[in-house]
């Protein structure tokens, strides 16, 4: 029969248990194995400290090259755009900076840059007011959203190749900046609106991005095709970011690239977002005074990473 006295012993040999256990313990895993442990420790700290001082050395590598291409930028584009008018089409969202250091470095380049006019979200077309507003600007009696948007790009792209409507009727640009579809802006200091923009647009830097608000699909590319169709020289040019369920690099542009006319009148850039882009930018449009057209980066279907060197 179990009684108190039989508890009290199984008590105590589970406590004596636990005592040899924890002596064995040590005995097997004691300072030999701790001083080892400790080793193994201080290894991967010293190798930490090591990745973070190679780190560090790279950071202050990569600035120097940056700054090193910047300032050759200057030197390699002076005067190889003289005499070329550039009007940028840029789609809101991407990086002002980007967009403004790239002009700064054409008008380095000699090519006349009155300003950028901005592409608004409005020409998503997210609301039947939109829609409404749009067709009544360019004239087409549709409520379809993908029939109004072409026909608002082909009419802007025809009124950037032709310029300002004639007679009193309000010119299109101004209707279109009136109404929240394009914005104008000047570049340090150099006034720019919608109804200073006079002059026929011979060649167009059209600018997107992974975070524009404004897509490729829908609205870049059908205006870089219009572009095309009326005449107009045309530079398109990718802000990438990556993200996790986003584009790869060059994939936006793969819709120009690849099409059988386009991919043969329009040159392209896939990294503005990188210090060398906008020196490919402008490299990008001097080659096409040449008669050349090319496909730059270093995404899907790029083939180099700038224009080959030439003379002046």
């Amino acid at each position: 029969m179990i009684n108190f006295r039989y508890h009290v012993v199984s008590l105590i040999a589970v406590f004596l248990a636990l005592a040899v256990g924890v002596v064995m313990g040590y005995g097997v895993l004691g300072q030999p194995t701790v001083d080892t442990l400790q080793r193994r420790v201080d290894t991967v700290e010293a190798r930490a400290n090591e990745i973070r001082a190679e780190n560090d050395a790279l950071r202050a590598e990569q600035a120097r090259l940056e700054d090193s291409i910047a300032a050759a930028g200057e030197f390699a584009v002076t005067g190889r755009l003289a005499g070329l008018t550039m009007q940028p089409l840029v789609a809101r969202g991407v990086d002002p900076d980007r967009v403004t250091s790239t002009v700064r470095l054409a008008r380095q380049a000699g090519a006349v840059v009155p300003g950028v006019l901005w592409l608004e979200p409005k020409w998503n077309l997210g609301s039947p007011d939109d829609v409404a507003e749009l067709a009544a600007l360019v004239g087409v009696s549709s409520t379809s959203r993908s029939t109004v948007r072409d026909a608002g790009l082909k009419a802007l792209a025809t009124r950037l190749a032709d310029g300002p409507t004639p007679g009193n009727r309000t010119d299109l640009l101004v209707g279109l900046a009136d109404g929240g579809f394009v914005e104008a802006e000047g570049v340090d200091g150099v006034a720019y609106d919608a109804a200073s923009a006079t002059t026929r647009v011979a060649s167009a830097w059209v600018v997107g991005g992974t975070a524009s608000e404004v897509g490729w699909a829908r609205v870049l590319v059908p205006l870089t095709r219009d572009l095309v169709t009326a005449g107009v020289g045309v530079l398109a040019t990718d802000v990438f970011t990556e993200t996790p369920e986003g584009p790869t690099r060059g994939q936006d542009l793969v819709a120009i690239v690849r099409d059988p006319v386009l991919g043969a009148k329009v040159t392209t850039v896939d990294d503005l977002d990188r210090v060398d882009g906008g020196l490919a930018v402008v490299l990008g449009f001097a080659e096409r005074g040449r008669g050349t057209i090319g496909h730059y980066g270093s995404g899907e279907g790029a083939t180099a990473l700038l224009p080959a060197w030439w003379a002046v």
